[in-house]
């Protein structure tokens, strides 16, 4: 197992700098919470997005989306992948139609999490994303029952895209402007938005096996194609609002902590993937807020 996980770790990095969709398993339910207060809302999507480091703007994936599942039954492992197909469908997420796809979305169930990230860390560093290498051993510490890594890469104003990588500052470009690695083109007008966008690249979502017993797979699978579709500031902290982020967040209470996919989470995966990712930080969490607003009615 280990000896297929590190190919399959191998492919991934590749991918940084096969296994086509079947048949869907299931489909995605949402469940309508409680009413919520419209700031509940605004703190969600605020607290919710973690920004690039590099750019500080929001990531989402451009390229299509090809996951692959290791580690549990072949039965829940199509069940995981079906669950992120079908998520990514409904937010309009690109999916790699290719036979057989090349995958930049790797779970791993495995009941020795640290062991596998160590390795990441030592062989394949570039999939724990943008870092020093004094950090690195931080950043790949395992610390929640499922956690995910992404790496990142920010396309300019002309569609050029560089990987985010320590040497690299996009955020000195000026128009025209050399970076270290060549040119990096943005747009005239910062009020609004340079034109410099982030995209994720590959991703790696682990779940350590000893730590989710006695879970419903269909909550683990939203969960995880959460974690697939949209880069988070945090897990660990009560979102105010019943959504599947809050999963494993110990200080949340009934109600917060919903059974499956609400639809704040579904719109709010909706409003990343119909953002204009030119835009500002600012900008670009309005428009998510406003598109969920908009879906959700009553604000």
């Amino acid at each position: 197992m280990k000896l297929v996980v590190s190919a399959l770790v191998l492919a991934l990095s590749l991918s940084a700098s096969a296994q086509a969709p079947s048949p869907p398993v299931e489909s995605v339910i949402v469940t309508a919470p409680a009413q919520r207060p419209e700031d509940a809302l605004n703190d969600f999507v605020f607290n919710h997005a973690a920004p690039t480091t590099v750019l500080g703007k929001i990531a989402r994936w451009k390229r299509g989306i090809c996951p692959l599942t290791l580690g549990l039954t072949p039965k829940l492992n199509q069940f995981v992948n079906q669950r992120i197909i079908r998520m990514a469908m409904a937010a309009g997420a690109p999916l790699d139609d290719r036979e057989p796809c090349r995958p930049d979305l790797l779970v791993i169930a495995t009941g020795e999490p640290q062991a596998l990230m160590d390795f990441v860390r030592l062989k394949r560093p570039i999939l724990l994303g943008f870092h020093y290498k004094s950090q690195a051993a931080r950043i790949a510490t395992m610390r929640l029952p499922i956690q995910a890594w992404y790496s990142t890469a920010t396309e300019d104003f002309n569609g050029f895209i560089q990987g985010d990588l320590p040497a690299l500052d996009v955020m000195k470009a000026i128009p025209g402007g050399a970076d270290g690695f060549g040119t990096t083109a943005v747009s005239g007008n910062r009020a609004i938005g340079n034109g410099l966008k982030s995209e994720l690249t590959t991703a790696i979502v682990v779940i350590d096996t000893t730590k989710i017993a006695g879970r419903q797979i269909g909550a683990l699978a939203d969960y995880i194609a959460m974690l697939a579709l949209s880069q988070a500031r945090s897990y660990e902290e009560c979102q105010p609002v019943p959504t599947i982020t809050n999963l494993f967040a110990a200080s949340c209470v009934d109600g917060t902590r919903p059974d499956g996919i609400t639809d704040i989470d579904t719109t709010y995966l909706r409003g990343l993937y119909k953002m204009d990712a030119g835009r500002t930080l600012l900008g670009e969490r309005s428009s998510i807020a406003y598109e969920m607003k908009k879906d959700l009615g009553g604000y």
